[in-house]
């Protein structure tokens, strides 16, 4: 009797990444929209690209250098960890959640 290997750390984090992105497409993920505080990464507003990837958050640009936003995203779920940018032309406004913490603790990357 043949005996099927057991997946490697690898295959079983790639299968789930797959499925979250998949159950993000299925349900629509807020359809782009960040009002809801999730972005769906795989349908963005048309102002707005993936910009960088580090430690599971993706940052994604939408015209920042125009002052348009900036967002820090959990890559699986497409929760907005912090909204960053344009902005934050009126300063930090921790009551709304903009521009507390830009970037985030979580970002470890230069």
């Amino acid at each position: 009797m043949k005996t099927r290997p057991t997946p490697s750390h690898h295959t079983s984090r790639r299968a789930t990444v797959l499925a979250a992105s998949l159950g993000l497409l299925l349900a629509g993920g807020g359809c782009g929209k960040a009002e809801d505080g999730y972005l769906n990464l795989l349908a963005l507003p048309e102002e707005c690209e993936v910009d960088k990837r580090c430690a599971g958050l993706v940052g994604v640009n939408c015209r920042s250098e125009v002052d348009g936003p900036y967002y820090y995203v959990e890559g699986l779920t497409g929760r907005i960890v912090a909204t960053c940018g344009g902005a934050c032309m009126l300063g930090p406004q921790p009551e709304r959640g903009l521009c507390v913490e830009c970037p985030p603790k979580e970002w470890t990357c230069k």
